[in-house]
Formats: structure tokens, C-alpha cells, sequence
């Protein structure tokens, strides 16, 4: 083999190698468990079992665009706190609650360490403008984000 063809096909190797881990990286949000994707046709972003998902206070999912934490201990909307999980800063999913800070943190992929508050607010830069706040609704023990 030429080196001209090995270059040539280690940038092609490369670039397929990046593209894959792009397409990867893109699903954000998931991977929490607990969640359930809203059904087909329905505009909720997410719903989930109050017997089983976030039964203690500080317990948090990220799925579907979203971040839901339990603020409260009882069952109604103002017990739960949902916003946007996508950084106002890069555009990556945040990637923890604290809940020795009870701040949203975005740590990771893009490690530029924004933070912020249960409100959305931004707490800690460089993240510009707050997550967006979602509509929290609960029916018997199906708490739906939309």
C-alpha cells in the first residue's frame, strides 16, 4: 500500500469513527430508567409512576428533553420541579442533580461546569439564559411533564 492511500484511508477511518460517536452522543437524556416515553400521538414528554419513580426527595431522571426532581413529599405538581436538560451554554444534557447543593449541574460532555437552580435560573455560568420550565400534571399516581 502507497502512503498516499494509507493516509487517505486513515482519515476515512477517522472520520467514520467521529461521525459514529456523534450520532452516539446526540441521543442525550437517556439511560436514567424510571422513565416512560409518552405514548404515540400524546403531547406529554414524559410520564412517570409515583409508587415507583422519584420516591425520595433529591431523586432525579433525565429522559426526553427533560429533567424531573422530587422536591416535595407529597403527590402534587408543586412536590416536582421540571425543566429543559439541555444547557443553555453548548447544547448538552445536564448531567446531575446535587442534592448537597440542590443545583443542576452540567458537567459532562462539555465540562464548562454550568449550574443551576431548581427555577432554571442560572446559578453559575457560562451557561446565558435559564432552562425552560415544563407543566407538571398528576393523575392518581401518573405524574405527566409536557
Amino acid at each position: 500500500m502507497e502512503r498516499r492511500d494509507f493516509v487517505s484511508n486513515i482519515g476515512l477511518t477517522l472520520a467514520l469513527a467521529c461521525t459514529a460517536g456523534l450520532a452516539a452522543c446526540s441521543k442525550g437524556g437517556g439511560g436514567y430508567g424510571g422513565s416512560t416515553p409518552p405514548p404515540p400521538g400524546n403531547t406529554a414528554k414524559l410520564t412517570l409512576n409515583l409508587t415507583s419513580d422519584l420516591p425520595n426527595i433529591g431523586d432525579f431522571r433525565i429522559s426526553n428533553g427533560v429533567i424531573i426532581i422530587r422536591t416535595g413529599t407529597g403527590k402534587t405538581a408543586g412536590d416536582f420541579t421540571a425543566l429543559s436538560s439541555t444547557c443553555t451554554h453548548q447544547g448538552c444534557t445536564v448531567a446531575t442533580y446535587n442534592k448537597s447543593t440542590k443545583l443542576i449541574e452540567c458537567n459532562a460532555p462539555c465540562g464548562h461546569g454550568s449550574r443551576y437552580a431548581l427555577s432554571g435560573a442560572v446559578n453559575t455560568g457560562p451557561a446565558p439564559n435559564p432552562l425552560a420550565a415544563y407543566k407538571i400534571a398528576i393523575t392518581g399516581e401518573v405524574l405527566t411533564v409536557s
